[in-house]
């Protein structure tokens, strides 16, 4: 099947890579890694908030482009095109700010997310807590009602970009029934109360953090929605999440493929056994099919939402294939690069990818309950149990 996007889209390509070539810095031609790679993400999320770009699917009114799925798209692949950075905050603007822009009051939106928009404030996620990661329902962070205000006490675990947010969208247990007693709220990580722990994951960067809240205060006024319901909340953040987010995934991982093509070609010409192997060429193959496997996935899952379907287990299994496969291309290329991959150059990023790999069976719902999902769309049993 042939892809072919209207002349509306083809229109928005044309002034948004015009904008991009006179835009995006062209001495970021080569990757960084730790404190510079985050300050390389933030500088890049001003720059596109400055030029009115940052935003692609919200709504004009709140800042953002309003752009249909077709061109959110497009928009994705120029990005991907000239290999920029993922913004800083593209954890608030795209989840959580569409959630805002539904759930939220008007003082709220007005506040916040111009803030987003420009990275004034930077935004984590406290979802999961040490005993409530898969199970997220299980949460036991309690918020008090005391007034004009919530007293908050719990932990928070596996917080992406913990270390550098200074907001967090919390979810914390307001009353004792599983869903129906979970809220979400607007937490201000610099006050008496919160600390943030960095975690240092196995590449040794430190994007992750634990949350200990001990009598953190949050107004009533950044109560986000109905007290109560934040579980339907969390599930429209995480339908954000998993829609159009898996598309920009898919477009990376064709761009490494090539890139790991390109290596295969260099090896075979220096005379590389592992790169002459049939059986390296055959798991490059498998590459190949995996990206082709991921891709239509994604465009089916892209079309179902276009049109205002259902999408069904197609997010979960955009999840399960594009993480499991991730990791297998990765694989391949330290393994084809052998001890070149541990040295300082230009081909250590395939081990640092490679290490960052590790975690992605387990985040955004891990491999498990991708298979309990797409088992529960045929009408299997979820559990041993039948839970």
């Amino acid at each position: 099947m042939n892809f072919h996007y209207s002349h509306e889209a083809e229109n928005f390509r044309d002034s948004f890579r015009s904008w991009l070539e006179t835009n995006f810095p062209k001495e970021w031609n080569h990757e960084v890694t730790g404190e510079k790679w985050v300050q390389r993400r933030k500088e890049w999320g001003k720059m596109l908030g400055l030029g009115g770009w940052v935003a692609p699917a919200w709504p004009k009114e709140y800042g953002g482009l309003g752009l249909t799925i077709e061109q959110q798209l497009v928009y994705i692949e120029e990005l991907v095109r000239i290999n920029a950075p993922e913004v800083l905050n593209s954890n608030g603007i795209g989840i959580f700010g569409m959630t805002l822009i539904r759930y939220g009051t008007e003082d709220q939106k007005k506040y916040y997310l111009p803030r987003m928009l420009n990275h004034e404030d930077i935004w984590c996620q406290g979802f999961s807590e040490p005993n409530a990661g898969s199970d997220l329902a299980g949460l036991q962070t309690k918020a008090k009602d005391n007034g004009d205000h919530y007293v908050l006490n719990g932990q928070k675990v596996w917080t992406s970009y913990g270390p550098y947010a200074n907001k967090c969208y919390i979810l914390v247990r307001t009353a004792e029934s599983r869903y129906k007693g979970v809220s979400m709220m607007i937490l201000d990580l610099d006050q008496p109360g919160v600390t943030v722990q960095p975690i240092k994951n196995i590449a040794g960067e430190s994007e992750l953090a634990e949350i200990f809240l001990d009598d953190a205060i949050v107004p009533k006024i950044d109560l986000v929605g109905e007290i109560n319901n934040g579980w339907e909340m969390a599930n429209y953040a995480l339908a954000h999440e998993r829609g159009i987010h898996f598309a920009q995934r898919s477009l990376k991982m064709q761009q490494e493929f090539q890139q790991l093509v390109t290596l295969f070609q260099e090896q075979i010409q220096a005379g590389s056994s592992p790169a002459n192997s049939p059986m390296m060429q055959n798991k490059l193959v498998q590459c190949y099919l995996s990206c082709e496997i991921l891709k239509s996935v994604c465009l089916r899952n892209i079309a179902l939402i276009a049109q205002g379907e259902d999408t069904g287990a197609l997010p979960a299994i955009a999840k399960l294939v594009w993480s499991e496969s991730h990791q297998d291309l990765l694989n391949v290329g330290v393994e084809l690069l052998g001890e070149e991959s541990l040295l300082k150059g230009d081909h250590q990023v395939w081990m640092e990818k490679f290490l960052l790999s590790r975690a992605e069976t387990i985040y955004a719902g891990t491999t498990q309950i991708q298979k309990n999902i797409i088992a529960k769309s045929l009408g299997l049993p979820s559990s041993k149990g039948g839970r």
